[in-house]
Formats: structure tokens, C-alpha cells, sequence
């Protein structure tokens, strides 16, 4: 029996899963590096979040928007630019669903150089020449790092509740509703997290997934 006859199919529920909880697991490694340097080295924090809001954002928008196209165009090894729509939009889509209306925070321009943070986000990891004039005026006077850390433990949380609650057979209209009055309460939404976990190993279904993914690194190796 050769490689392809021992190869598991794999859902496109289940992929959805899989793709999910590979951008979740490198969310989760970014935030614990951002933790590190928040007040301490704020330039790397504030490249480094850059990249977490990257994977935050398009984790969620793999999980709860992507066609099954697109799930099978993120499984392709490939240095492309992913086939997800803009992180504006993205972050639109899931404040709207968690009750905030059609914004997007990512466009708040920063004091001192009225622009959007994103764009200055993009700025700093880049080199572009007006990141050099945030330095001189002092990246502590222009963002927020302790809020900013703040706001990405909620993304984190959503993120890790969204995927969680799925992964037990909830639809995502119902997690929406669930995130809809915790979105701005961190205490609140550290306790759902640490819920739907306990709730996912009890189910048993946390070994699905690992399963799925195992099966889909086998594929890839065939």
C-alpha cells in the first residue's frame, strides 16, 4: 500500500479547523513576545504586533468567513499574499459582529502624527522615512503600548472562543451573542476562554482536531 492509500480525507469543516487553530497557535506565540516587551523595548513591540494582528485578523476571517476555496488556496505552501480580504475589513466584520458597528479601530489616527495605527504599524516595520520621525518624537508619546496589549488579549480571547465553541458544535451566530457583552471586559472574557476550553477537552473533540492535523501534514508529505 503506497503513501496516497493511507491518506485521511479531511472535512472542510474540519480543515477549517485545522487552518484555524495553525493561525490561533501563532497568535498565541506572538502575544507571549509582545508580553515580554511592552515597556521595555516598545519599537519591537510595536513590529511585532503588527504581525499579531495579522494572524488575529485572518485566523478569524479562515474560521468563520472563508469559502471552502479558500480554505484549500491557505493549505498550498506558497510565500504569495494570503487570499483574505484587507485587515481593515476583516477587523470591520468582526466588530460589527461583536456589536461595535461597522469600524475598525486599526484606522484611529495617532496624536503627534495623524495617522491611522495600522498605517503606522506598517510604517515602523518597514523603514518607512516616517518611521524614523515617530522615533524622534518618542514612540511612548504616540501609541498606547499598555492599552494596545490590553486590546490584543481580547483579540486573542475572541479569537480563541470562536474557535473553541466551533470545535463543540456551536454555530457562530450563537458565539457572537456570547462575545457581544464580554468583548470590553477582560476579566469576563479570560473566564469564557478558560470555559469553552474546559468545556473542549471534556468533549474529547480537542484529539479530532489534532487528528485532522496530523492527517493534513501527512497529505502534505505524501
Amino acid at each position: 500500500m503506497d503513501d496516497m492509500d493511507e491518506t485521511v480525507a479531511i472535512r472542510p469543516d474540519q480543515y477549517r479547523n485545522v487552518i484555524a487553530e495553525q493561525y490561533l497557535y501563532a497568535s498565541s506565540e506572538i502575544f507571549s513576545g509582545i508580553q515580554t516587551q511592552q515597556g521595555k523595548n516598545d519599537f519591537h513591540f510595536l513590529v511585532t504586533l503588527r504581525s499579531f494582528i495579522e494572524y488575529t485578523r485572518r485566523g478569524v476571517w479562515f474560521l468563520v468567513w472563508a469559502t471552502d476555496q479558500d480554505l484549500l488556496n491557505a493549505g498550498k505552501a506558497t510565500f504569495q499574499r494570503p487570499k483574505s480580504p484587507h485587515l481593515i475589513k476583516i477587523d470591520t466584520l468582526i466588530n460589527e459582529a461583536i456589536g461595535e458597528g461597522k469600524i475598525s479601530h486599526l484606522e484611529k489616527k495617532l496624536p503627534g502624527i495623524n495617522e491611522p495605527l495600522l498605517d503606522c504599524l506598517h510604517a515602523l516595520t518597514h523603514g518607512n522615512p516616517i518611521s524614523a520621525r515617530m522615533l524622534t518624537i518618542g514612540l511612548d508619546k504616540i501609541f498606547d503600548t499598555g492599552g494596545l496589549l490590553a486590546r490584543a488579549e481580547i483579540d486573542l480571547g475572541i479569537f480563541r472562543i470562536l474557535l473553541y465553541r466551533h470545535m463543540l458544535g456551536q454555530t457562530f451566530e450563537s458565539t457572537w451573542k456570547i462575545l457581544q457583552p464580554i468583548h470590553n471586559r477582560p476579566l469576563d472574557m479570560k473566564e469564557n476562554v478558560v470555559l469553552a476550553a474546559r468545556q473542549l477537552k471534556t468533549s474529547g473533540k480537542i484529539d479530532s482536531l489534532l487528528k485532522s492535523v496530523e492527517a493534513q501534514n501527512d497529505t502534505h508529505s505524501s
